[in-house]
């Protein structure tokens, strides 16, 4: 929030680094729990939504870029608890194309600080080509979401 880009990818390489640190601790060491399950996809989600909210207060994100990949993630959090609620689903396996999505929103973020702390007209080029590969893969990803919530509706409850 104080323009601080430089020490923003520092911390955002930090939060890389541990994460993929603990991935690879707990596939070596074979340890997995339920709730790692859910708590280590959560808290990379929660990084992503705080950069997109941040960049997009201090608009180095457009609006309606953040606007796209905040209701993206509500819309499928929505869908999961009503899933859940009413038809007692509890397996949401996530699907390539939001794999992707995610990608880009990392590469999108991490271009943005790097044009920011960096100004330059390649980075430039590179942040806006982000943009569009964010927004396009997230809104694919998005409605591949919505389809098949409507396709786990229509089957009998779990």
């Amino acid at each position: 929030m104080q323009h601080r880009f430089g020490a923003a990818i520092l911390i955002g390489i930090f939060a890389g680094v541990t994460d993929w640190l603990d991935g690879y601790a707990a596939r070596k060491l074979k340890i997995r729990t339920e709730s790692g399950t859910y708590l280590d996809p959560a808290a990379d989600k929660a990084l992503l939504v705080v950069a997109f909210l941040s960049l997009g207060w201090v608009r180095q994100l457009p609006a309606w870029l953040v606007s796209l990949v905040l209701g993206r993630d509500i819309v499928i959090v929505v869908g999961v608890v009503l899933l859940w609620k009413f038809r007692n689903r509890s397996h949401f396996p996530p699907l390539l194309l939001g794999k992707v999505s995610t990608f880009f929103q990392i590469v999108t973020v991490v271009l943005v600080l790097l044009n920011a702390a960096f100004p330059g007209r390649l980075l430039a080029i590179l942040r806006l080509l982000g943009f569009v590969c964010t927004a396009f893969f997230t809104g694919l990803s998005g409605i591949s979401y919505i389809r098949r919530g409507i396709e786990m509706t229509k089957r009998q409850p779990a």
